[in-house]
């Protein structure tokens, strides 16, 4: 056995070599230097000299780490082929997936009211997502494991663009809605006409026509739009099995050991900007009417805006489609990991020589060849592979865990902009904008003073245990907190969920189109002034007269408690009852 050992460094592969052999094949090593540029951490490990001088890279294995498609992979394109390229595309995906799910969230509220849909039947639509990772999420991180890793993140990043365009279909095929168009009205005149069902000075507001309350005509673009908003969560829930577990794992993989939990902890940092901006930007195209070709004549605090919710999903698309494109090009490997896993067996053949074995890197090698064939993927590995964790009492305890707390608190994360519209009297845009700034405080803050406790006092597994349990404890308590935190509840009457008389009355047809009126005790708001009994407008009176059966009213100032008033003091013909309306308290 020869006890002099050397080198092998970048310079050896480039400079001394002329070729690499491994049973007849052999590959110019001045076309592949390129590839071989890794850190210094990776490089000038001592291996024997011998057979593992020859570090014995097929033309295969060669193959598997360069950058490109197909025939495609030009010699420039090589020095991507690193773990830092990877990253920040794979961040770069990861922020804009990000922002998909919370901006979904922050515009939720806005489809309800376009598609008059219920928070029942969104909250259908919003577990999509969750319904795809039950069903594919297994099959995909396990058969998606042992193919071309990046190119399933490509796929699964163009099912996410996907996801985007068709969310925003429902308004591309139904347009803005018949109440967007009537409140877009050049006339302020007739704006105010048409909120009330009015085209004329006098106008009845009861049509005595039950039809008139069945919503049968807005059915077909409702049904539509419920059908296409599943689709997209459907299609985003297969996209985020891909994501994390084929993005992780290629990550861990192809990154040194010693360097991973720096990498792991830059990428959560920066796919913690995702949810942020997906509220911000939220806030943003809310700020947007509907149709932006038009200009309404209500304001954005006006509870019948209707924001550009559409408008986000298909800057979300582009942006993942575009990004997603570069996950195509990186190799099934790096040139990095197949270098380590050669001084790996480089190492294996100088431990067997000091044993007295004569076995040379062909042996170690068709030895990880053998073991690789032999994990192919199969139901059955893939049971073996269940039973292990299945049995791993830290890994249940870590799902159970898991499972509990997103049972807790998918709920609140996706109606919290929602939950603050209505509980405290704001706009859809401020209700986002509330939240965003809200969650990029909380989740910097508590990455940094989390980073901080784990990087100073590098604790066992006692401590982390306990203090995970200190701080769900405390989360628990200022969600039992936020219980006494909020407004008078308003009495709500007319077509929705929780109203105290029914939808319609039996004595008048009223429709569904959304003028909300107030009483002047501010604790019951009307859905119109149908829904208050008025029985006809009079729009060429200053202020506008709401007539019912007892009375006419003529000023707002002298009318007495619980009779509704609607002003038209100022150019919307709304704030002034919306200010009747307004919780002193929010």
């Amino acid at each position: 056995m020869q006890e002099d050992k050397i080198k092998v460094s970048n310079t050896d592969l480039s400079q001394e070599h002329d070729t690499v052999n491994m049973k007849g094949q052999s590959v110019p090593n001045g076309k592949e230097s390129d590839i071989f540029n890794d850190s210094k951490e990776d490089n000038n490990e001592e291996v024997e000299e011998g057979q593992a001088l020859d570090l014995p890279f097929t033309e295969e294995e060669l193959e598997e780490t360069r950058c490109g498609i197909g025939p495609c992979k030009p010699a420039w394109l090589q020095r991507f082929a690193t773990k830092e390229a990877y990253m920040l595309v794979y961040c770069m995906v990861g922020v804009v997936q990000g922002l998909f799910f919370t901006y979904s969230v922050s515009v939720i509220s806005t489809i309800e009211k376009r598609f008059k849909l219920t928070s029942k039947q969104t909250g259908i639509l919003m577990s999509g997502n969750d319904i795809a990772q039950i069903i594919f999420a297994l099959f995909l991180a396990y058969y998606g494991n042992f193919g071309h890793r990046p190119r399933w993140l490509g796929i699964g990043a163009f099912f996410s663009a996907a996801s985007s365009f068709t969310a925003a279909m429902p308004h591309l095929l139904f347009g803005p809605g018949e109440d967007a168009i009537q409140l877009a009205s050049s006339s302020r005149a007739s704006n105010i006409s048409m909120a009330l069902n009015s085209s004329a000075t006098k106008e009845e507001l009861c049509h005595f026509q039950p039809s008139m309350c069945d919503g049968q005509s807005s059915g077909e673009s409702m049904i539509g739009s419920l059908i296409l908003l599943l689709i997209a969560q459907f299609f985003v829930g297969i996209s985020i099995s891909i994501f994390f577990s084929l993005g992780v794992s290629y990550m861990d993989d192809n990154i040194n050991k010693k360097s991973y939990p720096l990498y792991y902890t830059a990428s959560l940092l920066l796919r913690i900007m995702g949810p942020v901006l997906g509220f911000l930007v939220g806030g943003k195209c809310l700020s947007i009417w509907i149709d932006p070709s038009q200009k309404p004549n209500i304001s954005k605090q006006d509870p019948r805006w209707l924001g550009a919710w559409w408008l986000g999903y298909l800057f979300i698309g582009f942006g993942i489609a575009i990004a997603g494109c570069f996950l195509f090009f990186f190799p099934r490997k790096l040139p990095s990991t197949l270098r380590r896993e050669r001084k790996r067996m480089a190492r294996q053949v100088e431990r067997d020589q000091k044993e007295g074995g004569n076995r040379g890197m062909d042996y170690f090698a068709a030895l990880a060849k053998s073991k690789k064939n032999e994990a192919k993927p199969s139901l059955a590995n893939l049971l073996k592979a269940l039973k292990r964790l299945f049995t791993n009492e830290i890994w249940v305890g870590n799902l159970f865990n898991s499972t509990v707390t997103i049972l807790a608190l998918s709920g609140y994360w996706d109606f919290k902009p929602k939950y603050l519209e209505n509980q405290f009297r704001k706009s859809a845009a401020e209700a986002n904008y509330y939240t965003g700034m809200a969650s990029l405080f909380v989740s910097v803050v508590g990455a940094v003073i989390s980073g901080v406790i784990l990087r100073w006092v590098r604790p066992g597994p006692r401590f982390v245990t306990g203090y995970n349990i200190f701080i769900t404890i405390f989360s628990a308590a200022g969600f039992f907190v936020l219980i006494f935190i909020g407004c008078p509840k308003l009495d709500v009457i007319g077509p929705v969920e929780g109203s105290i008389l029914p939808s319609c009355s039996s004595a008048c047809g009223c429709t569904e189109r959304y003028a909300p009126v107030c009483s002047q005790d501010k604790v019951t708001l009307f859905y119109s002034p149908c829904y208050a009994g008025c029985t006809a407008v009079d729009t060429s009176a200053t202020p506008i007269i709401l007539e019912s059966t007892r009375t006419v009213l003529h000023d707002p100032v002298s009318i007495p408690q619980y009779i509704l008033v609607r002003s038209s003091t100022n150019v919307t013909g709304f704030q002034s009852y919306y200010e009747l309306c307004k919780n002193e308290t929010g």
